[in-house]
C-alpha cells in the first residue's frame, strides 16, 4: 500500500504546477516483503519519502539511474538527485521521468518446502521419498544487482516472485547436499537425524554462493526437518525388532528382505479388484503373510541354531567316528552309536575318557603325563616317548 499526499510544489525550472505525489511504502503493508513497485511512473514534482530500513530505486528504459539509501524526502523538482538534472533538460512537466521501486533493508524471514517428495535411493529401503520442512532468513546487499537480476532480467514485479525463486534454489540445493554426503559418507536415511546440523551448514554455505550474483545474502538456514514416509517409519520399526533378537547385520538384512517381499506379496493381494477377486485377494494375501513368517523363522531359526546349540553344549564333544556333536560325558554316539573314548579309560576311576582329553571327565584326573627328558605330552599306555624315543618307566 501507498500513502500518497497531494501537495502543490514549484517545479525547479520555474512556473507553478500542482497536483504533485507523495510516495512512501507504508509500514503495515510492509510485512516480511522484500520488494515494492511505484504504482506509476514518476513525473517532475513528485515526492518520494525513503525510511532507514529502505532503499528506493530509480529506472528509466530499463537502466539503474540512482538508488536512494539515505532517509529523507525528496522532490524530483530539486537538484538533489545529481543524475536526474541531465533528464530535466529533456523533460518537463507531466512527461514520466522514472519508474521506482522500493526494497527493504533489514533481515527477512520465509518458510520453504518441497512441493513434491523429494526422491532418495537409500541403500537398505530403496527408493524413498522424503518431504522437506525448515526456515531461512535473508536480506538484500545489494539493491543494484537484486534489481538488476530480478526485475530487468527476470521481469520479477513482486515479493512471492522473488521468494518463491529464492525457495526452489534452497530445495534444488538440499537435493544437492544430500546426494553428496551420500557418495561420499554412504549416508541414509537412517542417518540423516543425527546429520541434520552438518545439512543445515553444507546447504546454507552452497546456497550463499548461488544467490550471492543476485544481491541477495541467505543468513541461516534453521529448523530443517526431513520426514520419513509412514511406510519406511514402519519399516524401521520392524528392522529394529529384527535387531533386537540379537542377529548378525547379515541375517538382519536377509530377515527384512524376507519381510519386505512378503509384505509386497500382500499388498499387491489387496490391491486385487473386484467381488470376485476380494476372497481370492485376501487368500492371497494370507498365504503371502503366512509365507513372510515362514521366511522370517526360517533365517532367524538358521541363525539362533548354532547359538543355541552353543549355549546347550558350551563344554561338548565330536564323536570320533561320524563327526556328531554330543553332550559332555557320553559313553555312546546317538548317531553312529560308536563307543565314544576308543577304548582308553581313566586309570583311577576306569571311566571311558574322551580322545585327547588330558584330565579324566569323571574324577578329574590328569591323564596326559609328560617325557622325563623333552617334556612332550605324553598319551596313557605309551613305551616310548614319541617326540625323543625316550623310553617310558
Amino acid at each position: 500500500m501507498l500513502f500518497d499526499k497531494k501537495t502543490p510544489t514549484t517545479a525547479g525550472s520555474g512556473g507553478s504546477i500542482l497536483g504533485s505525489t507523495t510516495f512512501m511504502w507504508d509500514d503495515a503493508a510492509k510485512g516480511e516483503n522484500v520488494i515494492f513497485r511505484i504504482p506509476r511512473n514518476l513525473i517532475w514534482n513528485d515526492n518520494v519519502v525513503v525510511r532507514e530500513d529502505e532503499y528506493a530505486v530509480f529506472l528509466r528504459d530499463g537502466k539503474i539511474l540512482t538508488v536512494l539509501d539515505r532517509p529523507g524526502r525528496f522532490g524530483l523538482s530539486t537538484l538533489n538527485i545529481p543524475v536526474l538534472t541531465e533528464l530535466q533538460r529533456i523533460v518537463t512537466g507531466t512527461q514520466p521521468v522514472a519508474e521506482a521501486y522500493y526494497v527493504q533493508r533489514r533481515e527477512l524471514r520465509s518458510k520453504f518446502g518441497s512441493a513434491e517428495p523429494m526422491v532418495f535411493r537409500d541403500q537398505d529401503f530403496g527408493i524413498v521419498r522424503l518431504r522437506i520442512f525448515g526456515q531461512f532468513a535473508y536480506k538484500v546487499v545489494n539493491p543494484i544487482q537484486f534489481i538488476t537480476q530480478f526485475v530487468g532480467t527476470k521481469g520479477f514485479s513482486d515479493s512471492d516472485q522473488v521468494v518463491s525463486w529464492l525457495k526452489g534454489e534452497i530445495i534444488m540445493q538440499l537435493n544437492d547436499t544430500l546426494g553428496e554426503l551420500k557418495s561420499k559418507k554412504q549416508l541414509s536415511v537412517l542417518d540423516i537425524p543425527a546429520n541434520l546440523e552438518e545439512i543445515e551448514q553444507m546447504l546454507l554455505s552452497k546456497v550463499e554462493t548461488n544467490v550471492a550474483e543476485y544481491g541477495l545474502k541467505v543468513m541461516r538456514i534453521a529448523e530443517l526437518n526431513i520426514n520419513l514416509p509412514e511406510e519406511v517409519q514402519k519399516a524401521v520399526d520392524t528392522r529394529s525388532g529384527i535387531g533386537a533378537l540379537g542377529l548378525t547385520d547379515q541375517r538382519q538384512k536377509e530377515a527384512f528382505i524376507a519381510f519386505q517381499a512378503g509384505s509386497a506379496m500382500r499388498d499387491a493381494a489387496k490391491q486385487e479388484g473386484g467381488a470376485a477377486g476380494a476372497g481370492a485377494g485376501a487368500g492371497v494375501g494370507l498365504g503371502a503373510g503366512m509365507g513372510m513368517g515362514m521366511m522370517m523363522a526360517s533365517q532367524m531359526g538358521q541363525t539362533m541354531q548354532p547359538q543355541q546349540q552353543q549355549q546347550a553344549r558350551p563344554n561338548g564333544i565330536k564323536c570320533p567316528s561320524c563327526g556328531a556333536d554330543l553332550p559332555s560325558g557320553s559313553k555312546f554316539c546317538t548317531n553312529c552309536g560308536n563307543k565314544i573314548g576308543g577304548g582308553i579309560s581313566c586309570p583311577k576311576c576306569k571311566a571311558d575318557i574322551p580322545a585327547g582329553s588330558k584330565f579324566c571327565p569323571g574324577c578329574g584326573y590328569k591323564i596326559i603325563s609328560n617325557c622325563p627328558k623333552c617334556n612332550a605330552e605324553l598319551a596313557p599306555g605309551v613305551k616310548f616317548c614319541p617326540s625323543c624315543g625316550t623310553k617310558i618307566e
